[in-house]
């Protein structure tokens, strides 16, 4: 049974059972061509070719447009009815691909903040958003967010106003010394004034042991060692080449599993203006792929 009716279709093409179907809706050869984007004489062949292929006629040709005869009415419907089925086919297959097809967000960030804090923590978006991927351009360089060569998100370093995009804070800029435990029993520093006299510090591009000196005093005497990116830093920490002054956020995870400690007998910190904020080019729609990453990624602030 299937395959006949798979041998009649392909003796009335779906062309032509397309045409005559916005035809007869029409009444007219040229405005069924208008709405299917083809040529007058290109419908009029293939009511022809339909004709000849049933052995009667399907129109009454008018001077101005065509009129249906009464006794392809009855086929008319039936056509209808099987375009609609194949409109209704095609619109489920194409729903299904779109919620099940995997989208790709990209979200570009300092090597840091995508080491030490994104990382750790996809496995979970994975779960919660088993159709999302997130491609991780982890650079100092900024992305566009808008244009040639944009990303989808961005967590970056500063402080507002950002201008051209839309911006929310993900986390504080507060900052904290940190070393590893070996290092703190070795030395037991008491106040940020030991530090500064007589521990090897370890400095980033952001210089936070300046910035504390300047708030706080007093002038440092011991020696600093400089790396440019964050994520080096917080390794040579790790590593007991001495106390880095790095965002608390980055050497959470650091510190819960105990590679890193406050350096202090009594926790001090330099609170910094700037943080880390979200970044798109314009507020993200709450249900979209995006809007979603989103609003993990505000939700896992911790």
């Amino acid at each position: 049974m299937a395959l006949g009716r798979t041998r009649r279709l392909g003796q009335a093409l779906l062309g032509q059972l397309v045409a005559f179907e916005a035809t007869a809706r029409l009444n007219s050869f040229r405005a069924a061509a208008d709405e299917l984007h083809l040529t007058t004489g290109a419908v009029a062949q293939q009511i022809r070719l339909m004709e000849q292929k049933l052995g009667m006629k399907l129109f009454e040709r008018l001077p101005r447009g065509t009129r249906l005869l009464t006794e392809a009415e009855g086929f008319l419907n039936k056509v209808q009815l099987a375009l609609d089925l194949v409109d209704d086919a095609t619109h489920e297959i194409t729903s299904l691909r779109s919620t099940t097809a995997i989208q790709a967000i990209t979200l570009s960030t300092t090597s840091a903040f995508a080491s030490r804090w994104l990382i750790p923590k996809l496995a979970h978006l994975s779960i919660v958003e088993p159709q999302v991927s997130i491609m991780i351009d982890a650079s100092e360089a900024l992305r566009p967010l808008k244009g040639p060569g944009s990303v989808d998100v961005a967590i970056r370093w500063g402080e507002p106003p950002f201008l051209g995009c839309w911006a929310c804070p993900l986390h504080s800029g507060r900052a904290i010394p940190v070393c590893s435990p070996e290092l703190k029993e070795a030395y037991r520093w008491e106040t940020i004034s030991d530090l500064l006299r007589n521990a090897p510090l370890i400095a980033d591009s952001h210089d936070n042991w300046a910035k504390w000196v300047t708030a706080n005093g007093p002038r440092t005497t011991s020696s600093v060692q400089r790396f440019s990116q964050t994520s080096l830093a917080i390794e040579a920490a790790e590593q007991g080449l001495g106390v880095a002054l790095v965002s608390e956020v980055l050497v959470g995870d650091a510190l819960r599993i105990g590679t890193l400690v406050e350096a202090l007998t009594t926790p001090d910190y330099l609170d910094i203006r700037a943080g880390f904020y979200l970044l798109t080019a314009t507020e993200p729609d709450p249900g979209s792929p995006l809007g979603r990453v989103v609003s993990w990624l505000r939700s896992n602030t911790v």
